[in-house]
């Protein structure tokens, strides 16, 4: 993963299947952000320290400060990745409200610096397969305790900093909680330019009995046809 690059994308429109015991959210909005215009004149001081907070639900202001993060952040890879990575603001709002998923804020000087969103609602990530999840990690699937990584985020004045580490830790985290397993997935340009098996490898090596391996490759062909056969 990187500071700025989605790992999945979600549309929301299933029920959680399981009772299985997740981690206890902050339902708190922590701090209030400033406004748009104050933020985008203000950059963040990166000597301040960062927090962290959870949520289920994220509405209002709160809302409008991440949307305008992940426009800004997510749409250079409209011409960097083949897989879609910006989303009509519209779903990203319906994932903001989706209960199933859990939202990781990252805050410095009371402004929103990052997001990670992740969930154990295999059926709310269209882009995957459950039952493949489900029949490789089976005792984990059983217990819902499979987690996919649907996106993260940093501000831009942030990137290549210790925020996104923080992220990635709290999401594993979250998977540990449930002795579970943590699931995400980067595009070609991502894994060439910012080595995120490093980067991950670095926090999953912080759990007792951590373990970081590749489960799924993907690549795209595409051949160049100038001309037809000859009939």
């Amino acid at each position: 993963m990187t500071d700025d690059t989605a790992l999945a994308r979600t549309r929301s429109d299933h029920r959680r299947t399981s009772g299985a015991t997740r981690p206890q959210l902050d339902r708190s909005i922590g701090p209030r952000p400033v406004p748009p215009t104050e933020a985008t004149t203000t950059p963040a001081r990166t000597s301040s320290p960062i927090s962290v907070t959870h949520h289920e639900v994220v509405t209002g202001d709160l809302a409008d400060r991440l949307w305008e993060s992940y426009a800004v952040n997510f749409d250079p890879l409209a011409e960097l990745a083949v897989l879609q990575h910006l989303y009509d603001e519209s779903e990203i709002r319906a994932e903001f409200e989706n209960r199933r998923i859990d939202k990781i804020i990252a805050w410095q000087d009371g402004q929103p610096v990052g997001l990670a969103m992740l969930t154990n609602s295999l059926e709310d990530v269209p882009q995957i397969s459950p039952r493949f999840l489900r029949r490789r990690y089976p005792e984990h699937g059983a217990r819902n305790a499979i987690y996919f990584v649907i996106l993260a985020m940093v501000a831009q004045p942030l990137r290549g900093r210790t925020v996104f580490s923080r992220l990635h830790t709290e999401m594993c985290q979250a998977a540990a909680h449930d002795a579970g397993v943590l699931v995400f997935d980067v595009c070609e340009f991502t894994r060439e330019m910012f080595d995120p098996e490093t980067s991950a490898g670095r926090a999953v090596g912080q759990f007792p009995n951590g373990s970081l391996s590749v489960l799924d490759r993907q690549t795209w062909y595409v051949a160049d046809l100038p001309q037809p056969l000859e009939t």
